[in-house]
């Protein structure tokens, strides 16, 4: 599998300009998806980086598959009308290819999604790690123990740009609305993890009524 991301800056940044995307997207976006390929697997909004900062993750089979799609969308008329009116909205934008890490399969966010269709949970976690120098098959098989008994329904990395960052999406609300003290437990989670990883930036994100992931 191969993931593409993108990042939508909207302007001007409110709830309401939110909700006329969201519908934009619904009418115009969804559909297209639905006719030349690609899978939107996750949509989700977070008020960190940006104010209601909108991310896509669109899944295909393979590189030749994403391809195929950026050819079609080249052709088609109801694509360019999404575009433009894009450039509108959200004129800001970056997207980057992601690859799945082995020990979080695509199954699992298959699951994930299967399962949040019959109950939406809404909130997920999206955990951004940098792994030190030479330590990642040392990450990895961390993660593999990990994802046994943590509920990580993704775990992907940049194609290109910096080869030790890791994203995992959690199905849970990781982050603390107020201070409290670490457990025993905790505390040795974390003092392992940061041998591994000594950067990682939590955010909360939301998920958007038209994500497959609810």
């Amino acid at each position: 599998m191969i993931y593409l991301e993108e990042k939508l800056n909207l302007i001007p940044a409110s709830p309401e300009t939110l909700d006329v995307f969201i519908k934009f997207a619904q009418e115009k976006l969804v559909p297209i998806c639905e006719r030349l390929g690609p899978r939107l697997v996750a949509a989700w909004y977070s008020d960190v980086e940006w104010f209601s900062q909108v991310t896509h993750i669109m899944e295909f089979n393979d590189m030749e598959e994403l391809k195929s799609f950026r050819m079609k969308t080249s052709q088609d008329p109801a694509w360019g009308e999404y575009m433009a009116r894009l450039e509108e909205i959200a004129p800001e934008r970056r997207t980057r290819l992601l690859e799945p890490l082995e020990p979080v399969l695509p199954k699992i966010l298959h699951k994930a999604i299967r399962r949040s269709q019959r109950k939406a949970f809404g909130v997920y976690s999206l955990a951004t790690l940098e792994v030190a120098p030479n330590k990642m098959p040392e990450f990895l098989t961390a993660l593999e123990q990990a994802s046994k008994g943590f509920p990580i329904i993704a775990s992907w990395r940049p194609v290109a740009g910096s080869p030790n960052e890791v994203i995992d999406l959690w199905k849970s609300a990781l982050r603390q609305e107020a201070y409290q003290p670490a457990d025993d437990i905790l505390k040795d989670f974390f003092r392992q993890l940061r041998q591994l990883a000594p950067k990682e930036r939590l955010i909360n994100i939301y998920t958007l009524p038209y994500s497959q992931l609810r």
